[in-house]
């Protein structure tokens, strides 16, 4: 199950916007590890990360069933989503659905 924060995010800062602007559902994959994302047609979130110095730039590709989001060199970096003012610690995966 997703960690729902309620702290302030003091400690992350925003890096993306993603919105499924598609009629079909949309996966954000991000890096090689086991955070994913599923979009619904019409659901955007911010994506935050830690602040870690090396993270930037991202690298961002398209793949068949939606995009995904590479950081620059760090190999797990503290990923966190916000949706609809929830602060979610994504999972494998995340539906966003579930937090509506």
């Amino acid at each position: 199950m997703d960690q729902v924060l309620t702290e302030s995010p003091n400690n992350l800062r925003v890096v993306g916007n993603f919105q499924n602007d598609t009629n079909l559902v949309m996966r954000l994959y991000l890096e090689m590890l086991c955070e994913e994302v599923v979009f619904e047609p019409g659901q955007s979130i911010e994506l935050l990360e830690g602040f870690d110095p090396d993270i930037l730039p991202l690298t961002i590709g398209k793949v068949d069933d939606g995009i995904h989001v590479h950081p620059n060199r760090v190999g797990d970096p503290n990923w966190h989503i916000r949706y609809k003012g929830k602060l979610i610690k994504p999972g494998f995966p995340t539906f966003l659905s579930d937090h509506d």
